[in-house]
């Protein structure tokens, strides 16, 4: 942490400055003498060099310290950045601790993280000084922490951040870490308990049921991307191009795992997904309305009723609607009997059923039916029979549990070298348990979900 290594170094610049008291407070001593024995001319000269050395040595933890200050305050400004662009409870896909000392700046040409990958794998072992010192904040006992390295914490927040607008509904979920070790991760589940009964005579027995319970669980699944780069490009580039190479990695990685999320088929090692988690709501209409006074058959409708059931089963309300952008525009797309949209820029109408969020391509994008509304271009939009519907969720976030990794990366050679290229790749790991309670997914499909027109 920062606070801790400002600590040591000035802890350290403490020692120095008393150090160089103490030699000047010697020094002016012996300065008083009007002769000095041969033993205390060799120290007053020795004093000399120790105060050059102790000065020199002060202005070094002074500048030490200048720079961490400004690192801390950087990434401080990044965190409040990256803070305003998140969702509601968002998951860390790339838990990074403070770099107090990092080895790759930003804006540095001289140095390149994605350049030593590719330089350690030749023995280059300035890179691998490099590659080594700056892993100080990688340690972890999170599930693929250990073999390989860590991107910089400056590229993940720039990059992964970013990308995490292609995680919209992964952010959304509950987060915790994926621990080490671990072939599966499993959730207990009530399935029975005891039942209370009103006592009708006294000193008989009481009404008894039995508890049971069984587990939930999910297995790991292994999400990775890939990117090919030139040598050539690596070697001569004036520019470090591990903005490039990381953001493409980055977004790949997001958008695999946001679509695991979504719609992972619980089998082939992919993740269980909402989809097939889920309570199924059926929208069937050959004229879907958003919201009407002449039919209950209409999506607001369907909204609440998904909310009721929750209500209904799990006992506790649901806290989002999800959808996917072009499906939110289609409620937008809406219409009164006298031409007034629905859903109004503003909450200024009047018993209007949502309000805009403004413009958004993924993201929070308003409210409908009491709920705010989250859209994720990741969600299918191929589903049903004529493969033209998407679907949207009612939700209650909570009970979402979503574990990760750390996201490390690692270069590959041997595999490009007849192409004279270095093979670039990212891989994490994370579990997904959306079905301990079934109730909290409610998922409305059908044919009302036909693909919008405009």
């Amino acid at each position: 942490m920062f606070e801790k290594l400002l600590a040591d170094l000035r802890a350290k610049r403490a020692a120095a400055a008393s150090k160089i008291d103490a030699l000047r407070a010697e020094g002016g001593v012996l300065a008083t003498r009007d002769a000095l024995s041969a033993e205390e001319q060799e120290r007053s000269m020795s004093i000399v060099t120790e105060l050059g050395e102790a000065r020199s040595e002060l202005a070094g933890f002074d500048a030490q310290i200048a720079q961490v200050e400004a690192e801390r305050d950087a990434d401080a400004e990044q965190q409040r950045a990256a803070e305003q662009r998140k969702p509601v409870n968002p998951a860390p896909a790339a838990r990074v601790a403070s770099e107090p000392n990092p080895v790759y700046r930003k804006g540095d040409t001289e140095v390149s993280y994605f350049r030593d990958l590719y330089g350690a794998t030749t023995g280059a072992q300035d890179a691998i000084r490099r590659l080594a010192d700056s892993q100080v904040r990688a340690a972890s006992s999170a599930a693929g922490s250990g073999g390989e390295f860590a991107p910089p914490l400056w590229l993940v927040e720039d990059f992964v951040e970013i990308a995490r607008a292609g995680r919209v509904t992964a952010d959304l979920m509950q987060p915790d870490t994926l621990p080490e070790g671990v072939a599966s991760v499993n959730l207990p589940k009530a399935t029975g308990n005891t039942t209370p009964a009103v006592t009708q005579t006294q000193n008989t027995t009481i009404t008894e049921g039995s508890f049971t319970s069984t587990s939930v669980s999910s297995g790991i699944a292994e999400i990775s991307g890939k990117q090919t780069v030139p040598i050539a490009l690596l070697r001569q580039s004036g520019v470090p191009l591990d903005r490039v190479i990381l953001n493409d990695l980055a977004r790949a990685y997001a958008a695999v795992l946001d679509g695991q999320v979504i719609a992972g088929s619980a089998a082939n090692g992919q993740l269980r997904g909402l989809i097939t988690a889920g309570t199924t709501v059926t929208y069937t209409t050959t004229q879907p309305t958003q919201a009407s006074t002449s039919t209950t058959n209409s999506f607001y409708s369907k909204v609440l009723g998904a909310q009721a059931a929750m209500n209904g089963t799990r006992f506790l309300p649901a806290d989002t609607l999800l959808m996917h952008p072009n499906r939110w525009l289609w409620v937008l797309n809406g219409y009164d009997t006298a031409g007034r949209p629905l859903i109004p820029p503003t909450a200024n109408g009047q018993n209007t059923p949502g309000i805009t969020g403004g413009p958004t391509a993924e993201g929070y994008a308003g409210t409908w039916a009491g709920l705010p509304v989250y859209v994720d271009p990741n969600i299918p939009t191929n589903l049903g029979a004529a493969t033209n519907q998407d679907v949207a969720f009612v939700l209650r976030r909570d009970d979402l549990w979503l574990w990760e990794s750390d996201m490390e990366t690692a270069s590959f050679d041997a595999t490009k070298a007849e192409e004279n290229a270095i093979l670039y790749r990212v891989l994490g790991f994370a579990a997904f348990i959306p079905h301990r309670h079934q109730a909290s997914v409610q998922v409305i499909s059908g044919t009302g979900l036909v693909a919008p027109t405009f």
